[in-house]
């Protein structure tokens, strides 16, 4: 008979959640603006960080050609005198503002859903969903996401900056090199994930950012082997949705491209333009669609991972493992001797 220890956990709790995010479609919408703080896949929100923090040249993920035009704007903006420097501030400030203001607003609105969702099991209308906002609520969630995007991006600079003052003519600095991008990159992997537990303890507890903390760290502390196993299994489902849409957007091109062509062959400039508005259309649907299923179904997996770890303990996958196999040898040396 198997303890409580070694009841496999993982595979229910992703199909439960596969189902908890096709169930509740009305969160898509939310899911979508709330990914552009944090999908939560931690290894992929890891990538993109890491490219932001490390990519020589890059500021907040914009490349050269960006730069150069931002830089160029900004030059014929302080040629153009005070007034209008004065309303591009404003404008950039407020811009800044509603779409900080619009992810927090939605990542307190998917969280607080989804808790909802997984215990009462009943999709929630407009209005139920705007009555999960409270401005202390979501001010916290935001303070969430500033302190560790801040903190993520110190630590990838920081490594970054390390490795690039290593010197490379002693023998040992290959492997200190590997040593250290590994530790980086652990590092933040790590700070990823307490990230999305205090969000959740903030979101659902509706407690403070630092008690949040405590909550996220302590959860990790306790069970710091499953939650990196459910950080790389949400990366390994995630990459099988995601060849899911590389394939639904490939069965999308093939007709409205052979629409196309036909149209381009008749010369029917109104055609064209018809079908290209059209299967933009479509593209952009189907996308923001996977996107939105995406995030629900990791942000109901991190929701559940909580549930779980609050109700039972349970062991990672790896620690039950490591445990048979130790098991068994030490059986068979003893059957030996």
């Amino acid at each position: 008979m198997k303890s409580k220890k070694e009841i496999p956990i993982y595979r229910p709790m992703l199909w439960r959640a596969l189902c908890t995010a096709w169930n509740h479609n009305e969160l898509w919408i939310f899911a979508v603006i709330a990914g552009l703080a944090s999908t939560g896949v931690v290894v992929n929100d890891l990538l993109g960080q890491a490219h932001i923090a490390l990519t020589p040249g890059a500021l907040f993920g914009l490349g050269n050609g960006t730069i150069t035009t931002i830089e160029r704007y900004i030059g014929l903006l302080l040629a153009s005198g005070t007034t209008s420097i004065l309303t591009a501030v404003l404008i950039v400030c407020a811009l800044l503002s509603v779409g900080m203001l619009a992810v927090t607003v939605c990542q307190q609105i998917l969280i607080v859903a989804l808790h909802r969702a997984v215990h009462k099991k009943k999709r929630l209308g407009l209005r139920a969903l705007v009555g999960t906002l409270h401005h202390h609520h979501f001010l916290r969630i935001l303070g969430v996401d500033l302190v560790f995007h801040v903190l993520i991006f110190l630590t990838l600079s920081g490594g970054g900056m390390l490795l690039r003052t290593l010197p490379l003519a002693l023998p040992a600095s290959g492997a200190l090199a590997i040593l250290l991008a590994a530790a980086t990159l652990f590092a933040a992997f790590v700070l990823n994930i307490i990230a999305m537990l205090t969000l959740i303890a903030v979101g659902e507890e509706h407690v403070s950012i630092l008690r949040g903390l405590q909550e996220g760290v302590a959860r990790f502390l306790r069970h710091p082997l499953v939650a990196c196993e459910t950080a790389l299994i949400l990366f390994a489902a995630n990459l099988i949705l995601s060849l899911g849409l590389l394939f639904g957007l490939v069965l999308i091109a093939l007709p409205v491209g052979l629409l196309f062509a036909e149209a381009f062959a008749q010369a029917s400039l109104g055609m064209v333009a018809a079908i290209t508005v059209f299967g933009t259309l479509l593209v952009l649907g189907f996308t923001l669609t996977m996107a939105g299923f995406m995030t629900t179904f990791t942000y109901a997996v991190w929701t559940m991972l909580v549930e779980y770890l609050n109700r039972s303990p349970f062991s990672s996958r790896f620690h039950a493992h490591t445990k048979r196999v130790l098991t068994r040898k030490i059986s068979s040396v003893k059957k030996i001797s």
